[in-house]
């Protein structure tokens, strides 16, 4: 790699690739497709969801479509979708209270606009947890800081998080994997023709 670096800088990033692979395994070089479902079972009452906001990545459609799965949504009252803002702070706060009690998903989005108000959130979440309902979940989302040196989330409340990192595609393998994700088995099985479908799915 030393002999790479000075002589074919080009081929560098492909050789540390195949490095990487051959002695810590391919999961560190290709990213699996994430799944909502999948990390939601990490989940309980008393664990948050902490999503890293990047460039093009949306997470409210996987918190919706999940909760729709599971019989949760805005048409039935249980789900609350509250973009954080000045004046949000009441009633992001009396949400969580309700959902502790009575069950429901709760998702704060955008906490790093209100970094002086997280830490009385995270305290909040510890005190509605110890009884919670089990059916309450709440979601968080944020930005990381412009800067390493710099923390705008409280460091014991990522702790206590899970944490979800997943930033959009930045080559061709990814994105096509990725979208190739998005149609499940079921779908060509309920095909007359799954190999055509498939042909013609690659080829779009």
């Amino acid at each position: 790699l030393m002999l790479l670096r000075a002589m074919r800088p080009d081929r560098l990033m492909n050789s540390l690739a195949s490095f990487v692979t051959n002695t810590m395994g391919k999961d560190y070089i290709s990213q699996k497709p994430f799944s909502m479902s999948s990390a939601f079972e990490e989940t309980n009452k008393r664990t948050p969801m902490f999503f890293v906001l990047f460039a093009g990545v949306d997470p409210t459609p996987w918190v919706e479509g999940l909760g729709k799965e599971k019989g949760i949504s805005t048409e039935n009252r249980r789900f609350v979708n509250i973009s954080m803002g000045q004046g949000q702070e009441a009633p992001a706060e009396a949400v969580v209270k309700q959902f502790a009690q009575e069950g429901g998903w709760v998702m704060l989005q955008n906490c790093h606009l209100m970094s002086s108000w997280v830490p009385k959130l995270e305290r909040l979440l510890e005190v509605v947890s110890e009884g919670a309902h089990e059916d309450f979940r709440c979601f968080i989302s944020a930005e990381p800081p412009p800067m390493a040196s710099m923390i705008n989330m409280p460091e014991s409340l990522m702790q206590s998080c899970i944490k979800v990192a997943n930033e959009a595609p930045s080559d061709v393998q990814s994105n096509l994997i990725r979208a190739w994700d998005n149609f499940s088995p079921d779908i060509f099985e309920s095909c007359n023709k799954p190999g055509q479908m498939k042909a013609c799915l690659f080829s779009l």
